[in-house]
């Protein structure tokens, strides 16, 4: 299992990308692609209300202040790039920067995760509703004495993996993510499993 392809893949998209973005991206000097934009976090606010987007705000706040903030990690980080005064071709500066936007891809990351958690309850629930019905589609195809598609199962298999490798990959990239992006999400994957349970062998 360990050597196959698939778990190669998932090494890859699982791991290896995120790292690599992770340590790549913040070499952008702009600070812009790194910020909470004003168009997602007014999706949020359209989509869940005022309120409830507050609170997700006031939730990542406290999370990204108590795991990164309070232990001294922003601090000891900031403080090893301080400014000296010993010329050095701009290699302070280089980073500094890097770090800087580090710590705001990682809150931008945490303030997804936050507002994603709100569509979980609900995924959850409409995933497993969808993984029920497709399973008993196939009884019901079996006892009509008809055959499910290994080449449906597989694609949808990997269609699933797909979805949780572009999920993860969503809470660090770039550009704005609205918060329609989340409801697709849970309809795509809710019908990956439907189609995973109703083609199984």
């Amino acid at each position: 299992m360990a050597g196959s392809r698939l778990f190669g893949h998932i090494k890859w998209w699982f791991f290896t990308v995120p790292i690599l973005a992770v340590c790549v991206m913040p070499v952008i000097p702009s600070s812009e692609p790194f910020e909470v934009s004003d168009a997602e976090a007014q999706s949020v606010a359209a989509t869940i209300g005022l309120a409830r987007a507050d609170l997700a705000t006031e939730h990542a706040n406290s999370l990204f202040r108590n795991t990164f903030v309070d232990t001294g990690l922003v601090r000891k980080s900031l403080q090893a790039t301080a400014s000296s005064d010993i010329s050095d071709a701009g290699a302070n500066d280089f980073a500094r920067t890097w770090v800087r936007h580090f710590w705001m891809l990682i809150y931008r990351a945490v303030y997804r995760l936050t507002v994603m958690k709100l569509w979980l309850p609900g995924t959850v629930a409409f995933g497993a509703a969808a993984f029920v019905d497709g399973t008993v589609r196939r009884k019901i195809k079996a006892a009509a004495a008809g055959f499910a598609s290994p080449l449906s199962f597989h694609l949808a298999a990997h269609g699933i993996l797909l979805i949780f490798g572009v999920t993860l990959a969503v809470l660090i990239v770039p550009v704005p993510v609205l918060a329609e992006y989340w409801i697709g999400v849970a309809v795509v994957l809710s019908l990956l499993l439907w189609k995973a349970a109703s083609s199984y062998q």
